[in-house]
């Protein structure tokens, strides 16, 4: 059985995401501080960060972007796959040690995600996927829902001693990009 989280073994998946940044500069602190990415490389007014080498995000320098309208089609967020729920536990401590503004915490049954947004609108999940075999299946359809998360169970998965977050892991990815239509 592939290591790869369910995502990345899809036929269609996404590499990395691209955004148009006002402020390029201080939007790639805000992704390596609260999310944990690893500023990549830098070209052509444009910050790249990932998890170890493989590139999730590009921030394009653009003064003149106009701020995210939640009312108009596009980006919903931009959803960061954890390698694992322990992983998960990791930033969330992160986030409660750095006192940083969620939005919404939610067991889908599938995966179990926390909801932010960025300091230019954008949408960010970050998330891990339970395993496959472990999903619930009504009929040929799998279960999924919008729940509560249980985020002391969330934590709990962390092993004793390896609770600091050291930054988005290795085997991260953008697990999906759901858009907003008009």
């Amino acid at each position: 059985m592939s290591e790869l989280p369910f995502a990345a073994t899809t036929p269609v998946s996404v590499a990395r995401v691209g955004l148009k940044a006002r402020d390029a500069e201080s939007l790639a602190a805000y992704y390596r501080e609260i999310v944990g990415l690893q500023e990549l490389s830098r070209a052509d007014g444009a910050i790249t960060l990932g998890a170890a080498n493989r590139p999730l995000l590009v921030l394009e320098q653009d003064a003149s972007a106009k701020p995210d309208d939640p009312r108009s089609a596009g980006l919903f967020h931009t959803a960061f796959l954890l390698p694992s729920r322990a992983d998960l536990g990791r930033w969330i401590n992160h986030a409660i040690s750095n006192k940083i503004a969620i939005e919404g915490a939610s067991d889908h049954l599938v995966s179990e995600a926390l909801y932010l947004t960025d300091p230019e609108g954008n949408g960010i999940e970050i998330y891990a996927d339970r395993r496959a075999q472990d999903w619930k299946w009504n009929g040929d359809k799998i279960a999924m829902a919008t729940e509560r998360l249980n985020i002391p169970s969330v934590v709990a998965e962390v092993p004793a001693g390896g609770a600091r977050w050291g930054g988005t892991p290795e085997k991260s990815i953008v697990g999906h990009v759901p858009l907003r239509v008009g």
